[in-house]
C-alpha cells in the first residue's frame, strides 16, 4: 500500500505530518505499490482517482478543491476527518471522528518541553512564502514558527508555545492534540476557510475566529479579487512587488497579532479529544487486521 499525501513546491507541515506520522503509527506497513492507495492527513478525498485502485480513507477529508468523490467498492472508509466530509461522501456521521493528525497524541508529548514562547503564530505556508510575517512577529514581540520547517521542529516550537496563534489549519489541530491552547485566524484565502468547520464538528468546537489582514503589499494585492487567476498572477511576482515595495511589513499586522494574542485560547474538551484519539486507535486496529501482514499486526504504536 503506498501512501498518498498533498506536496506543493514547498514542504508544509500539516501534509509532512503523513511522513512522519504514518511509519510510526503502522511500522513496516507502507511500500510503493499504486494499486492501494493510503489516504490519510489532508484534504486529499479528490474526485480523480484512478477508479481501478483502492483508495483507503483514514481521517482525510473533503477540502472543496475537487467534487467530492463517488464512492464505490474501490473506496474503504475507515473514518473522516469531520461531519462535513461525512455528508458530502454520503456515509455515516459517526464515520467523522476527527482529522489523523490527533494520533500525534500517541507519539509526541508536549508535556516534556520546557515553554519558552508565551505566544507563537504560525502562518499558512503560502502566508509564510509571500507575506512578512517573520518580520510581522519580530516587530509585535511573538514568536515565529515556519510551517514549512521540520515536522519535529514545528512540534517543539509548538510544544514550548503557552499560546499558538495559527492561520494554519493543522497548527491549531495539533496544538489541541498536544492540549497547547489556540487562536484560529480566518485563511487570507478563502478556498483554506470551510475545511475548519469540518474538523471542529468532530470535536463539538466552535471556532472563535479571528481576523489578521496582509502583512505587506503582495498579500493586498492578492486580496483584493477572490478569483484564483488574480491570485496566482500576484504571487507568481511577489519576488518583484516586494523590490518594488522595499519588502515593506504593515505595521497594522503587527497590532492586530498582539490583540489576538491578548485574547484568552481554545481547545475542545479533554473528552473529546480523548475519544477522538481512542476511536482512532481502535481503527488502527482494525486496518491492521485488513491490510497488514501478520508479523505487522503485532507492533504496536507508542502511546504516550
Amino acid at each position: 500500500m503506498k501512501m498518498f499525501f498533498y506536496r506543493g513546491k514547498h514542504e508544509n507541515f500539516g501534509d509532512e505530518l503523513n511522513h512522519w506520522l504514518w511509519p510510526q503509527i503502522l511500522p513496516e506497513f507502507f511500500d510503493e505499490d499504486e494499486s492501494d492507495l493510503f489516504l490519510g492527513i489532508g484534504s486529499i478525498l479528490y474526485d480523480n482517482f484512478d477508479p481501478g485502485i483502492r483508495k483507503v480513507v483514514f481521517g482525510s477529508g473533503w477540502g472543496g478543491y475537487t467534487k467530492a468523490p463517488t464512492l464505490d467498492d474501490k473506496w474503504t472508509v475507515y473514518f473522516v476527518r469531520g461531519k462535513k466530509t461525512a455528508q458530502e461522501l454520503g456515509v455515516d456521521e459517526s464515520l467523522g471522528i476527527g482529522d489523523s493528525g490527533i494520533l500525534i497524541r500517541s507519539l509526541w508529548d508536549a508535556g516534556k518541553v520546557e515553554k519558552r514562547h508565551a505566544v507563537s503564530f504560525i502562518p499558512h505556508y503560502e502566508s509564510a512564502m509571500y507575506g512578512a510575517w517573520e518580520k510581522v512577529c519580530a516587530k509585535a514581540g511573538i514568536h515565529f514558527i515556519d510551517p514549512r520547517w521540520s515536522v519535529e521542529k514545528v512540534l517543539q516550537e509548538i510544544s514550548a508555545s503557552e499560546k499558538v496563534i495559527s492561520e494554519a489549519m493543522h497548527g491549531v489541530i495539533i496544538s489541541d492534540a498536544l492540549r497547547v491552547p489556540w487562536r484560529a485566524i480566518v485563511p487570507l484565502d478563502p478556498a483554506n476557510r470551510a475545511k475548519w468547520y469540518d474538523w471542529a464538528s468532530a470535536l463539538d468546537v466552535s471556532i472563535d475566529f479571528d481576523t489578521l489582514g496582509p502583512s505587506n503589499p503582495v498579500e493586498a494585492l492578492a486580496a483584493l479579487r477572490k478569483d484564483t487567476a488574480w491570485r496566482k498572477a500576484i504571487t507568481f511576482r511577489h519576488r518583484r512587488i516586494r523590490q518594488l515595495t522595499g519588502d515593506m511589513a504593515f505595521g497594522s499586522a503587527g497590532a492586530t497579532l498582539q490583540a489576538v494574542a491578548a485574547k484568552p485560547g481554545q481547545l475542545s474538551t479533554d473528552a473529546a479529544i480523548e475519544a477522538a484519539h481512542a476511536a482512532m486507535l481502535a481503527q488502527v486496529e482494525k486496518l491492521k487486521a485488513d491490510f497488514a501482514p501478520a508479523a505487522v499486526r503485532d507492533v504496536q504504536p507508542v502511546e504516550q
